[in-house]
């Protein structure tokens, strides 16, 4: 192995980690309650650009949040990040945020891939009735197994191409 790989898979394993933990910090501490509830275009009588905008903001929140645990990192650690592939990786990260976050992509996504029944299934019964979304629920989990494995690629991609 090559020193510029071993910098490299430094910098996808470090990137992978804060970004898992900004991820978890931004969507679940960082995002409002009014974001959470209104960024779906799943919800009944949702109005297109009201969600779009709360979803935006989200995101927003969110990548600043997921950013500063990179950027600290780097920092501390003093890793070599390139500009270009840093912000490719934040880039795309973001994007893949904001599609899922939709909910109706990744429930359209999820029943084209056979995951319907799961969807369906996989619920919790909160005190003011059954929710189809939210911690609990199939669309929760999937939401979640996305975004996992789109902060794998990011982080790849922050760490920049093969020498």
């Amino acid at each position: 192995m090559q020193d510029e790989d071993l910098v490299r898979a430094v910098i996808a394993a470090v990137a992978f980690g804060v970004m898992l933990a900004g991820h978890y910090i931004g969507d679940h501490w960082v995002q409002t309650s009014t974001q959470a509830f209104g960024k779906g275009l799943d919800a009944e009588n949702c109005v297109r650009s009201v969600a779009l905008g709360h979803c935006a903001a989200h995101v927003a929140s969110w990548t600043l949040t997921t950013t500063v645990f990179l950027l600290a990192a780097g920092w501390w650690l003093r890793l070599p990040f390139e500009p270009g592939w840093l912000i490719a990786g934040i880039t795309l990260n973001a994007v893949t945020h904001f599609i899922a976050d939709l909910r109706t992509p990744l429930i359209r996504l999820g029943r084209l891939l056979g995951r319907g029944g799961y969807l369906d299934g996989v619920g919790v019964v909160r005190p003011n009735g059954p929710a189809s979304s939210g911690p609990g629920t199939g669309l929760f989990e999937l939401d979640q197994a996305w975004h996992i494995g789109w902060l794998a690629v990011s982080a790849l991609v922050i760490a920049g191409p093969p020498v």
